[in-house]
């Protein structure tokens, strides 16, 4: 049986949330020399591959339906916008990105299904899946140069502000998951948060409700310190996660693909059964607790916490 921790037993150690990083000298020096020697270059590249991929998007993008999915020269052009991105990944210092196990095809299993999710560089497990499309805010796509990707890898954008988004969403969703056309896999980081992967919190449902054949897809850190976390209680930020990360000699990442998970017809008519199910057996291959806390749970908690501070 998988464990289940509780908020008021986190001790600095166990909290999913907390992330301290502590730096040797030999450590400090060997960043240093991989500032000096490696970062620039390593800019310098990212945001020639970053370029490429938003020209190959904008071109993509002329005239394109987004109600349907690419087809003809489009799916050459992302095709190359994959291969961009992982040139972009490697570029902070992703070199050794080892792939475990088989993916599904989109007939096999339409949904992957990404955990635990810590950090914006889980954007790797994009560009290692082929081409899927994923679940975006819709002020992403003002992000310079990587909007454009976004909008070409056909993401379903949401207004936050909009009263019916949680539900047009979700349709939309469905809709696409289950079609005929030939859409790709849709992936989603369904814990709708971040932590530093000590535990998974709870799975929200959105791409359970198709009741169709989802693929767990776990992301590991394999490196001395994790430079990559960005979650709630930390004393550094993204542009700190950033520098340390790439003034790595080499980061290590694995992405293991575990095989398809079939629905029973209890899960498909229960969306949240059928996400606790397949949660539990990825906190399992894992050999890591639950943690039953919701994005709100987690925000009500750090919030509170630092106006007692």
């Amino acid at each position: 049986m998988v464990q289940v921790i509780h908020p008021d037993s986190f001790t600095p150690e166990t909290d999913p949330f907390r992330v301290r990083l502590e730096f040797s000298w030999l450590d400090k020096l060997q960043m240093s020399l991989c500032f000096v020697l490696l970062f620039i270059p390593r800019i310098i590249l990212g945001l020639f591959f970053l370029v490429l991929a938003w020209a190959v998007s904008c071109i993509g993008l002329l005239g394109l339906d987004q109600s349907k999915p690419v087809q003809g020269y489009r799916v050459t052009l992302q095709t190359i916008s994959c291969f961009l991105g992982r040139m972009c990944c490697r570029c902070v210092g992703f070199q050794n990105v080892r792939v475990i196990g088989e993916q599904a095809s989109r007939d096999v299993a339409p949904v992957i299904v990404v955990a635990p999710h810590s950090t914006f560089l889980d954007g790797m497990a994009v560009f290692w899946s082929g081409k899927p499309f994923i679940v975006s805010r819709e002020e992403n796509k003002n992000i310079p140069f990587v909007g454009k990707c976004i909008e070409f890898a056909q993401a379903i954008f949401v207004k936050r502000e909009d009263k019916d988004a949680r539900i047009n969403t979700s349709e939309e969703i469905t809709r696409r998951v289950t079609s005929g056309e030939p859409w790709g896999h849709f992936i989603i980081f369904p814990e709708g948060t971040t932590s530093n992967r000590k535990a998974l919190m709870t799975f929200k449902t959105g791409g359970f409700r198709p009741g169709k054949v989802v693929q767990p897809l776990l992301i590991k850190y394999k490196n001395k310190h994790d430079t990559v976390s960005w979650t709630w209680d930390m004393q550094h930020g993204y542009k700190e996660i950033f520098l340390y990360t790439c003034c790595q000699w080499n980061n290590t990442a694995e992405l293991h693909f575990l095989d398809p998970y079939v629905p029973s017809e209890e899960e498909i008519k229960d969306p949240k059964l059928f996400a606790e199910n397949v949660r539990k057996v990825m906190a399992d291959a894992l050999e890591i607790p639950l943690c039953d806390m919701s994005f709100e749970d987690i925000k009500l908690k750090y919030t509170q916490k630092k106006k007692e501070e």
